[in-house]
């Protein structure tokens, strides 16, 4: 299993080093890996915020290229910030070396690149990012394990925050119905949708994460949490047609049939966000938040419309 996940790995190269560049390409290509290469910053942060990248290899310092300056971006992202980072050093150059992880970087590889080294390096790092960070396969986003590290940090560093649990209403039947392909697209594009509102309208420290199928698990100020649900919940309804065929797009429903053969109608899919927080009361351990919120959002799911719902009480 871990064989699988690393040969599939998609890598983000950047370096202005054009022969350096074609040899990891090579290399790594040679190896069953995706590599995309970039030689600007400009390029390469573009490319990074727009598509799934497993790991990122970055000429440290260079005339266009300011690789600690980079990795301290990359690091304040909360949706980029568990990418593991290999820094490409100049040999010997030991300062920079230390400065490159202490900005974030995970690793180095002194250029020129040796093959066996680089080859073991890339695949240290990548086995190490799924281990430790349980990233869901489809959205590459933190899954429980991570979830609930960042809740624990937060309640033992008397932080005060909202926790949300963002569920797609009915997703099951209209998985049965369109298909894994389709469902699939939707909880990607529900990912987007979420990071899109957290990047808008959140701070640095928020977090997002992957509890598994149409669940997500958001942690954000309390300052920020109803402009990001409403948020969420308008791209959320005013796209969702667009994940619907012609004919169930014009009935406003798709029609399934249950086991006993009868059918129903199940209107468009909607979204419910119960929101637990620290805010108005004290909570002492992650099982109390994910109560909470578990029990707002199934709440919300009674309601025939997309929905948050923010815990307000004191005790």
């Amino acid at each position: 299993m871990q064989e699988k996940i690393i040969i599939e790995a998609s890598i983000l190269l950047l370096s202005s080093d054009k022969k350096i560049s074609e040899y990891i390409q090579n290399l790594l290509g040679g190896e069953g890996y995706i590599v995309k290469s970039y030689s600007d910053a400009e390029s390469f942060m573009i490319a990074l915020e727009r598509q799934d990248f497993d790991l990122i290899l970055i000429e440290l310092e260079e005339r266009l290229i300011k690789g600690i300056v980079l990795c301290k971006k990359i690091r304040e992202n909360f949706i980029l910030r568990h990418i593991p980072i290999i820094l490409l050093v100049q040999r010997g150059n030991t300062i920079e070396k230390i400065k490159g992880i202490y900005a974030g970087a995970d690793d180095y590889i002194e250029k020129p690149p040796q093959a066996g080294e680089l080859l073991t390096r890339v695949k240290a790092s990548l086995w190490r990012a799924q281990r430790d960070l349980d990233a869901n396969p489809l959205t590459k986003l933190p899954g429980n394990a991570s979830i609930l590290k960042e809740l624990e940090s937060r309640i033992k560093n008397r932080e005060i925050f909202c926790a949300s649990y963002a569920d797609i209403d009915k997703f099951k039947e209209y998985n049965d119905h369109y298909g894994f392909e389709w469902g699939d697209k939707l909880i990607k594009h529900t990912t987007s949708i979420i990071y899109s509102a957290l990047k808008e309208l959140g701070g640095p420290d928020d977090f997002l994460g992957h509890i598994g199928g149409d669940d997500f698990f958001f942690i954000v100020s309390p300052d920020s949490i109803e402009s990001i649900c409403k948020k969420i919940i308008y791209d959320f309804d005013t796209s969702i047609s667009s994940f619907y065929k012609e004919d169930d797009r014009k009935k406003g429903c798709i029609v399934i049939k249950d086991r006993r053969g009868i059918s129903a109608e199940i209107p468009f899919l909607t979204i419910s966000i119960g929101v637990a927080t620290n805010h108005e009361r004290k909570i002492f351990h992650t099982g109390q938040i994910i109560q909470i919120a578990t029990e707002l959002k199934n709440y919300g799911k009674t309601f025939p419309k997309s929905i948050y719902i923010i815990d307000r009480r004191k005790l």
